[in-house]
């Protein structure tokens, strides 16, 4: 996931969502389908944006969740 002050944002912050973190979260086993992480991103949308955020003020450019 992409985060910047806009599409044109020369240093967006990158968070990366690894399938066996959404797994883990989700509380099934690996593997799981990609679809699964996709809606896990879109239902977790906000809470993902907020972890970028604190990720950025902590002076990070990019974070995985693994």
């Amino acid at each position: 996931m992409k985060y910047g002050s806009g599409a044109d944002d020369p240093l967006p912050f990158i968070l990366t969502l690894t399938p066996s973190y959404v797994a883990r979260e989700m509380q099934q086993i690996m593997p799981i389908p990609l679809q699964d992480v996709v809606d896990y991103a879109r239902r977790n949308k906000e809470r993902l944006r907020i972890l970028a955020q604190l990720a950025k003020w902590e002076g990070l450019n990019t974070q995985v969740l693994e």
